[in-house]
């Protein structure tokens, strides 16, 4: 069985499958190393089984994935999502844990998270959606006006700290929840 490509050479794998006409100056490019590298990691690959290289002309080759080098970039890419998957989980559980603690420990129903509207909001959104339990409701406010509803004795949950300056002198008490899990 052949070694699994490097992180480089998976790169090379991706640009070439989607870039069948692509010149090693466009791989150094796009993965970010010299044209030397490019070559040396190109011919490991065709040593490897991944890639077969086709003459065009005296100056220029076309580069094909072949099965095996299909297969490796499928077998890398499925490893990688069930990680972001098992990761994910492990955001979702800790999320949902703070949010009852903290709705427990203060008799609310509803724990705000305040940030950025950005990959981790859609996260948290996707959470509440895959959550039917709603025990405790989980409101993400985005604007610093929509937290004059918000009562300043429970602590706001946030996962930026630019939000954490924004909220220094205003009297609302906020936990960053990617560093600490006291509640």
């Amino acid at each position: 069985m052949q070694s699994e490509p490097t992180t480089k050479e998976f790169s090379i794998l991706s640009y070439i499958e989607q870039n069948s006409d692509a010149t090693q100056r466009e791989l150094s490019e796009h993965v970010g190393v010299s044209l030397g590298m490019i070559n040396i990691l190109l011919k490991r690959l065709v040593k490897k089984g991944f890639v077969k290289i086709e003459r065009l002309q005296s100056n220029s080759v076309k580069y094909f994935l072949t099965p095996q080098g299909i297969a490796s970039k499928l077998e890398r890419t499925y490893g990688y999502i069930v990680r972001t998957y098992r990761e994910l989980e492990t955001y979702k559980e800790r999320v949902g844990m703070v949010a009852q603690q903290i709705a427990k420990k203060h008799t609310v129903e509803t724990v705000y998270f305040f940030g950025p509207n950005d990959e981790f909001a859609a996260m948290l959104s996707a959470f509440i959606q895959l959550d039917s339990s709603e025990d405790p409701a989980i409101k993400i406010i985005h604007e610093e006006k929509d937290l004059l509803e918000y009562s300043k004795k429970v602590p706001i949950l946030i996962w930026d700290h630019e939000y954490a300056e924004a909220l220094e002198g205003s009297g609302y008490s906020w936990m960053n929840i990617m560093q600490s899990l006291d509640v």
